[in-house]
């Protein structure tokens, strides 16, 4: 192994290790703003609830009844009518980048932040 070598390997670490600053800075970006759960069918919003609201709603996909509840700032997809139930096996999700898919239903569930700057205009944009 020659100097190049070296070198090259320490920018790849280097590089490497820079990746993760945007993956840290977003996360914690929408830490303490207000979230509410956005569920949609087919891109068409369907339920939009406060994420500090707890409960459980059922809303209609493509196979059925889908049943979602939100409990101590979490949301996950209960139950649900699919061959492999994926979505029910995904859990819980608290966090803004994090939805919940399910293709067979076409159902998303999404987190959104409703974290606004000084001029009121809101900063998450789809």
């Amino acid at each position: 192994m020659n100097r190049w070598d070296k070198l090259y390997i320490g920018i790849v670490v280097l590089l490497s290790i820079c990746s993760y600053i945007p993956i840290i800075f977003s996360s914690n970006l929408y830490k303490n703003a207000e979230k509410e759960v956005v569920v949609q069918y087919k891109n068409d919003e369907i339920l939009r609830k406060k994420l500090s609201e707890n409960g459980t709603y059922t809303v209609k996909g493509s196979l059925g009844e889908v049943e979602i509840e939100i409990k101590d700032g979490s949301v996950r997809v209960e139950k649900e009518n699919s061959p492999y139930h994926l979505c029910s096996i995904q859990g819980w999700v608290n966090k803004v980048n994090q939805p919940i898919i399910c293709l067979p239903n076409e159902v998303i569930v999404q987190i959104e932040a409703l974290k606004e700057d000084e001029n009121g205009v809101d900063v998450v944009i789809q």
